[in-house]
């Protein structure tokens, strides 16, 4: 699990920021908590956070949430359902990705199928 933002990733959320880009985020430890963070430290608001079912696991910066039904799935099939809408809303994507995690691949996968563009930041373990 991701515990600190590289420079490199800072940076490209500064220039999110700076486009005044909508940022569509998940709400799992990690990459999506960090990033959550970074963006309320830095007062940019264009944030939704993206939950499947009703409970929320993370919002740093109290973001709209946007809750996905996820009804009748259970583990990774369950938080699924978040990953697969947010592609389904992104214009296009930026992922922080350690070239392992299952879920960050897939949604690379999901990105792809649907042509939109993205971008991604590889980091070590």
């Amino acid at each position: 699990m991701l515990k600190e933002l590289s420079p490199c990733m800072k940076k490209a959320l500064d220039i999110v920021c700076e486009k005044g880009y909508e940022v569509l985020i998940g709400d799992c430890f990690g990459a999506d908590k960090l990033v959550q963070k970074y963006l309320f430290e830095h007062g940019y608001d264009k944030v939704k956070v993206y939950a499947s079912g009703t409970k929320v696991r993370n919002n740093v910066g109290g973001f709209p949430v946007i809750a996905v039904s996820a009804a009748g799935k259970c583990g990774f099939a369950f938080y699924r359902q978040k990953d697969i809408a947010m592609a389904n809303d992104a214009d296009h994507a930026l992922m922080f990705w350690d070239g392992v995690s299952k879920g960050t691949r897939c949604n690379i996968e999901d990105m792809e199928r649907q042509e939109k563009f993205t971008a991604v930041i590889l980091y070590a373990q």
